[in-house]
């Protein structure tokens, strides 16, 4: 997979041009497998082939507007991709670059081709034929020559060069092309072509090719998939539906939020499609091979969705993509996520007698990233067509040096909608809180200024869930929306089966009432709350197994969820009659801190988990913040995207719960995702019974619509970024209020160690309870105790029987809810706390139900 974070090397404001692109293709060059002497005469090449703007500083903006790609970098690389063999490394630029002028640029090209072939030995006679139609003396469209080279082992590429059609203006182009083809031999070639919208290029081979080509490009504008087939001339050449298909997967047609729906029935109106249509033989006029090239970075958010699609790709080609990953890491150290244009097209070749070919083309990104575009909701299939001349060049944001820029600390989104929250005396809030019983859950929404109870459900929908969700199939059986939202769920996951609830709790009854049996036991790192009670209402023992560093509140170790892994290979291996039924695993593990598990303790727990033969399930909640804690604190993903790691954790599993409320970012929803079909089969009937249609699961379809863009939405680093800063920034408030919290913050939430701030209040009176209370009391925030309340117990006199390890209260933070301002307001009422913390009492229970007692307990202070 992908790195999310990619290793290239360092630069610096000052350095030149030349060096930076030089550097990246010796990184490339050993990526593909190339010595490092042809590397090193590759960069020499580039670099003298450049010219005087090789030694250009990047700190100062591009000398010409190149149109070779979107920054006005004149370098672009590729990777043709066959089956069983490394790919091909080639690089495109433009050698007149910066030069005074189309005319001269073109002047300046034709001797940079001629050096090279003195150099090399070629002849450049079908170039010579042709100078007069592509370099008049006032040359007029965006190129005048650019080269190719495809770099192979020995230091000596072959050489192909790329004209402009035109050049004596575009009304002309056809005609130019068609006179080049008859100068060429090629007279009846012209008239095999598809229907065009242009003719942008017209490429010549030049030297030691088995059989040179003349390419000839055309433009198809707003081209549908069902079109895409019709294209091909060649003959034998490839099938109708496999054009179809790779126009479908490469632009998105089929799963792209920007191009959802029917997928036949879509038409591109971004940068148009081209094809490519290789001529090598006089005799039949027809061409010997065909290119369909789509231009990705128009159909795609962000590069992470690009990379998805050129994978996709080269798997449905057979092809592997571990030479992509390393070259993609070569080339820039930002994240996929925070740009678009990276991976600018894919390319489909079909040459006779040769194996199908992917090509993917990749920016050098000198100058400037395109920004990310927002998320959208898909469109409709007669939406008006794009203005003429927009150009994407337009968006284009200078980030510096081909890099992602500082990390600037705010929130990456704006707000649209504002909710005025309850603003309430002292006196109010005492009396509210005598009213409820001392127990927070019995409050009124209204009664509460600052609301940090849960961060389950209480997270604020973007606007592109809010249009999807108005665009929900409300179909009892088989609606659209359940199919997006599986194969979503089934992208993310891999599981075979997946089936919708109405939220976490129901997917741990569904699945645990058919996988476990009384008397069974199941294996946790910490098993949460609902999790703990479905578990036993099962009638089995839930056994908690964290890690020992767990045990060390004030340590910054990283990975604090993780399972005891010791203790684990015991409790599998234990014969005490006591069959294990299944090993949950909470990311992050909510119950022990919001703390992460790292990837190498959920590899060691599924490799112990299958040599046993216990199914390995996830609760995963919070899977996409403990992606992104991986990649900040694991040395072997921190090259990685949150997406990837996620879709890798998932795969360690035999099958999952999850409430999206948490990481789906929705209000309602959750699902079970399975690989056992059999215990599918049983979970399915049971949800048919309790929850609904298989297809709905409890949920509206809109409900569904919204879950599938959440979970699109959530891996965003951007996104997950400004979870951590905000979660940092209340925690350095707290700090600084005098109250500790569980080392080190997560994302979802921050753990106050209440045991320590009121040393004087006893575990049978609830001293995580107490700040909670008080809390409440002094500004209205309300909170949870993840304490004595939560996790002990009591004989009938009220005296500790099980007391927790810690006594802790939680501040959930929702998503994308409360500003830095709200969060500052929770460490300004901490500190008054702190200041008078003895002032803080207790409390007793006088009415509990058996299970889940926090929720429904009534509660009274302990005034003596």
């Amino acid at each position: 997979m992908i790195t999310s974070r990619m290793g290239g090397g360092p630069v610096t404001d000052t350095q030149p041009l030349g060096g930076y692109v030089a550097d990246q293709l010796l990184r490339l060059c050993q990526a593909v497998g190339l010595e490092p002497s042809d590397g090193e005469i590759y960069a020499r090449v580039l670099t003298d082939c450049l010219g005087p703007v090789a030694e250009r500083p990047l700190d100062e903006p591009p000398s010409y507007p190149s149109f070779l790609s979107d920054d006005h970098t004149p370098v672009e690389y590729s990777l043709a991709f066959v089956p069983d063999a490394p790919p091909t490394l080639r690089m495109l630029l433009e050698p007149g670059y910066g030069a005074e002028g189309l005319a001269e640029n073109g002047r300046v090209g034709l001797r940079v081709v001629r050096a090279m072939a003195e150099r090399w030995g070629f002849t450049t006679d079908q170039l010579d034929r042709l100078e007069d139609l592509f370099f008049p003396p006032a040359p007029e469209g965006p190129l005048a020559l650019w080269l190719a080279l495809e770099l192979r082992p020995g230091g000596v590429p072959k050489v192909k060069v790329y004209l402009n059609p035109a050049a004596s203006g575009v009304d002309r182009a056809a005609e130019t092309v068609r006179e080049a083809l008859d100068r060429l031999g090629h007279r009846q070639a012209f008239a095999a072509l598809p229907r065009a919208d242009g003719y942008p290029f017209l490429a010549l081979d030049l030297g030691d090719w088995e059989t040179p080509r003349v390419k000839v490009y055309v433009t198809h504008r707003n081209l549908a998939a069902a079109d895409a087939g019709e294209l091909p001339r060649t003959d034998p050449g490839p099938r109708p539906e496999t054009v179809r298909e790779f126009l479908r997967v490469a632009a998105g047609l089929d799963s792209s939020p920007q191009h959802s729906g029917a997928g036949r029935g879509v038409r591109l109106e971004g940068r148009p499609v081209l094809s490519c249509h290789s001529f090598t033989e006089s005799g039949t006029g027809l061409p010997s091979g065909f290119t369909l090239h789509v231009p990705v970075r128009d159909y795609v958010r962000h590069d992470g969705e690009a990379y998805a699609r050129a994978v996709a790709v080269l798997r449905r080609h057979g092809m592997d993509t571990a030479a992509l990953d390393r070259s993609l890491a070569t080339v820039t150290s930002r994240l996929l996520h925070d740009g678009v244009g990276l991976i600018a097209y894919l390319a489909l070749v079909y040459e006779r007698g040769r194996p199908p070919r992917v090509t993917a083309y990749i920016s050098s990104e000198a100058y400037a990233v395109r920004p990310p575009l927002p998320a959208q909701p898909p469109p409709q299939t007669f939406s008006p067509h794009r203005t003429a001349g927009t150009e994407p060049r337009e968006t284009l944001h200078s980030v510096g040096n081909g890099k992602a820029g500082a990390e600037i600390r705010m929130e990456p989104y704006r707000i649209k909608v504002v909710e005025p929250i309850p603003l309430t005396t002292p006196q109010q809030r005492k009396a509210a809180l005598e009213r409820v019983h001392y127990n927070l859950f019995d409050l009124r929404a209204e009664e509460v200024t600052i609301d940090l109870l849960s961060d389950s459900g209480t997270g604020a929908l973007s606007s592109a869930q809010l249009a999807v969700g108005m665009a929900g199939d409300e179909s009892y059986a088989g609606s659209r929306s359940f199919y997006r939202f599986r194969d979503t769920v089934a992208e993310l996951t891999g599981f075979s089966h997946i089936l919708p609830a109405h939220q976490g709790r129901a997917a741990e009854r569904l699945l645990f009432s058919n996988l476990l049996k009384p008397g069974d036991t199941v294996l946790s790192n910490t098993h949460f709350d609902t999790t703990r009670a479905n578990v036993e209402l099962a009638g089995c023992v839930a056994r908690d197994l964290p890690c020992a560093e767990a045990r060390n509140l004030d340590s910054s170790e990283p990975f604090k969820g993780n399972i005891d892994l010791e203790a684990l290979e015991r409790g599998l291996t234990e014969t005490t009659g006591s069959r294990v039924a299944a090993v949950v695993m909470t990311i992050t593990n909510n119950g022990g801190g919001g703390q992460p598990v790292s990837m190498e303790n959920l590899k060691r727990t599924s490799e112990l988990c299958r040599r046993h033969g216990v199914p390995l399930i996830l609760d995963a909640a919070r899977f996409a913040e403990n992606a992104w804690l991986v990649t900040r604190h694991e040395a072997a993903y921190k090259d990685r995207t949150p997406r990837q790691v996620a879709e890798e954790a998932f795969r360690l599993a035999d099958g999952c719960v999850m409430s999206a409320k948490k990481d789906g970012i929705v209000h309602i929803g959750g699902f079970i995702g399975l690989n056992d079909p059999e215990l599918a089969q049983k979970c399915e009937l049971l949800l048919i019974a309790t929850e609904g249609f298989p297809t709905y699961g409890g949920l509206a379809g809109r409900d569904l619509d919204m879950i599938a863009q959440g979970l699109q939405e959530v891996t965003e680093p951007s996104y997950l970024a400004e979870r951590a800063e905000s979660a940092d920034h209340l925690a350095q408030r707290v700090r600084a209020a005098g109250v500790d919290i569980l080392e080190p913050p997560g994302l979802h939430a921050i753990y106050l160690n209440a045991g320590r701030l009121l040393p004087h209040i006893p575990p049978h009176q609830y001293p995580g309870h107490a700040l909670a209370c008080r809390l409440y009391l002094e500004g209205g925030i309300r909170s949870a105790e993840l304490g004595s309340l939560y996790l002990g117990e009591e004989d009938e006199d009220g005296n500790p029987v099980k007391s927790p390890p810690y006594e802790l209260v939680r501040l959930a933070l929702p998503r994308r809810v409360y500003t830095r301002s709200h969060y500052d307001h929770v460490g300004r009422t901490l500190e008054t706390i702190a200041k008078n913390a003895e002032s803080v009492h207790g409390y007793r229970i006088v009415e509990q139900s058996p299970i889940l007692r926090h929720f429904r307990a009534k509660l009274q202070p302990v005034t003596v």
